[in-house]
């Protein structure tokens, strides 16, 4: 095993012990715990099935919107449990400190500075995100 490999291990299990994902783990099994949740999660699914059959089958413009719809409602009403909330705002603060971690790496692989090398914050430009964070050096356009 090679040096980066390792030091990048140590930074996985570091990681896993930032409060952004300890959040994250905590949400995600609460969600999951929640049988009237997943109840309703399951329900989504089948919603969105049928409407995949119904497109599939006929494209029958009155039934898809019925199934949108429901959709669109069952999905509101799931998003708005306070667990969801919850979790959806942890795995967003999770997503967020993994990025800057790669776009930091991604930056450094592109020769800046480690030690103050600031990337863009996530979906604000060349450099932000899809660039690897390093600029727009990496041939993102």
């Amino acid at each position: 095993m090679t040096n980066i490999e390792q030091l990048t291990r140590e930074l996985g299990a570091a990681l896993q012990l930032a409060p952004q994902y300890v959040r994250f783990v905590a949400a995600d099994d609460a969600r999951q715990a929640d049988e009237a949740l997943t109840e309703q999660s399951h329900q989504l699914e089948l919603v969105r099935m049928q409407y995949q059959n119904e497109a599939q089958k006929s494209g029958n413009d009155a039934k898809l919107e019925e199934y949108a719809a429901q959709f669109r409602q069952l999905q509101t009403i799931l998003m708005t449990q306070p667990i969801m909330v919850e979790y959806q705002q942890a795995a967003e603060e999770l997503d967020a400190m993994v990025h800057r971690t790669i776009a930091i790496i991604g930056g450094c692989a592109n020769g800046e500075n480690p030690a103050t090398y600031e990337p863009r914050a996530k979906g604000s430009g060349c450099g932000g995100g899809g660039c690897g964070g390093g600029g727009c050096g990496g041939g993102c356009h």
